[in-house]
């Protein structure tokens, strides 16, 4: 039986912990996994049974390393596209990134609004900006122009519009067009 994928969206996000991961596909802060090949320890009980153990003071070094070097870790796997650290939630290693980066990278191309910052502009701006761009062109409007030449963002209003539950269409359609 799949397992069905959850979606978080912005609000039930954890935000404010340093080095927090967030994956971008299904924007996961919680919940990660690495493949690690830690050394166990086998001991053959006198009853038949056997006991997988991990050496204790290894692991912990083990682990404190990682804590320290997780960027390197990060920063590592996106050169080299050998993912390390995986999506606990929709299993992708490639999509993961720091929080504050992302954040960081909406903020400086003065992202409109989408779902990794989960902070959109008004609706009454976006149907403003579409509005002119649909009259300056008399209707003749596509998703393809609106992601190409939007003049108000590089990649378009639509997402915005979407997030709005609103369509281009629908746009043209109510300004008379």
């Amino acid at each position: 039986m799949n397992r069905t994928l959850k979606y978080y969206a912005p609000e039930e996000r954890r935000y404010g912990v340093a080095n927090n991961l967030q994956c971008l596909y299904c924007g996961n802060t919680t919940a990660f996994y690495m493949d690690l090949r830690l050394r166990h320890q086998l001991d053959v009980r006198p009853d038949g049974g056997i006991t997988v153990e991990l050496n204790r003071l290894l692991s912990q070094r083990v682990f404190t390393a990682i804590a320290k070097n997780i960027r390197a870790i990060i920063d590592t796997s996106k050169m080299t596209d050998r993912e390390v650290v995986h999506c606990a939630n929709c299993k992708d290693g490639e999509a993961l990134d720091f929080q504050e980066r992302l954040l960081d990278w909406c903020w400086q191309t003065g992202c409109p609004g989408c779902e990794v910052c989960g902070e959109y502009i008004p609706e009454a701006e976006v149907t403003a900006y579409c509005a002119e761009c649909i009259h300056e062109h008399e209707g003749f409007v596509t998703e393809d122009d609106c992601q190409c030449r939007c003049p108000h963002h590089d990649d378009g209003l639509l997402g915005v519009l979407e997030h709005y539950g609103k369509t281009l269409e629908e746009l043209i359609g109510e300004l008379g067009y």
